[in-house]
């Protein structure tokens, strides 16, 4: 994928996507696909993971990825901003059913997959504490990510119990839905819902390296999600592999 630097994209117009460079980050990933699915263009600039990005933080506000710039409109970098971004400026079907009881449910399920608090947030401090048992104290120094996650043992046993919870609630969601004649995770068509599971999925199993060519190091990184859980249903990443077989578009491009 091409990127800009961030001083060649603030002199661009138009959408300008901060993207995690090299890496399918789940956030990033999700952001591209909520835009494609609207079919919406933009320019791609580069945010490094684990790192300070100054002149990202002095741009925007933020260091993290994914933030969407739209015109002179505020930095929008929560998954939800993103997404109700892409309803209005795209085309195509929308991702928020109809129903209002599918739409909370369908929320519910993205907010507990995407924030602060949600599966992945847990899984990062998982993944942080594989860092930290091989490397002790010196990680806070190197990777803000540790205090930004409020990295401690107890936190670490939240974080299992957590991701525990709601890999369960998905596997008898996805089951339920089966049952009813449906691949989607919220009723009989395709949902935001669906492209985050189908994005973040990667933390948990990651897609194989000839539709996700990774480099090695984030995917034994990502592996300490399942070695670190007492276990989880097949039937998570089988859907996974149906919404993308179906929607979405391999492989990914980082």
């Amino acid at each position: 994928m091409d990127y800009l630097t961030i001083e060649q994209v603030k002199k661009e117009s138009g959408l300008r996507l901060v993207l995690t460079r090299d890496v399918p980050g789940p956030w990033s990933e999700a952001a591209k696909a909520v835009l494609r699915w609207h079919e919406i263009g933009y320019k791609a600039a580069e945010q490094i993971g684990g790192r300070d990005n100054p002149e990202l933080v002095a741009w925007t506000g933020h260091r993290n990825a994914p933030i969407a710039l739209y015109l002179d409109e505020p930095p929008r970098v929560r998954w939800q901003e993103i997404l109700d971004l892409a309803e209005r400026l795209g085309s195509g079907p929308s991702l928020y059913p109809q129903d209002i009881d599918q739409r909370i449910q369908m929320v519910g399920i993205a907010s507990e997959i995407c924030n602060e608090g949600g599966m992945a947030w847990h899984a990062r401090m998982l993944m942080l504490n594989v860092t930290y048992q091989a490397h002790g104290d010196v990680v806070f120094e190197k990777n803000p990510m540790f205090r930004e996650y409020g990295f401690s043992e107890a936190a670490v046993k939240t974080a299992i119990e957590r991701v525990e919870q709601i890999l369960g609630y998905l596997a008898k969601t996805i089951k339920a839905q089966t049952a009813a004649g449906s691949i989607y995770l919220v009723g009989e068509s395709m949902t935001a819902a669906d492209i985050y599971w189908a994005c973040f999925s990667n933390m948990l199993e990651a897609l194989p390296h000839e539709v996700n060519p990774m480099p090695d190091s984030l995917r034994q990184g990502w592996s300490a999600l399942k070695k670190s859980i007492s276990g989880y249903d097949p039937i998570l990443i089988e859907q996974r592999n149906a919404i993308f077989e179906k929607h979405l578009w391999l492989p990914l491009e980082f």
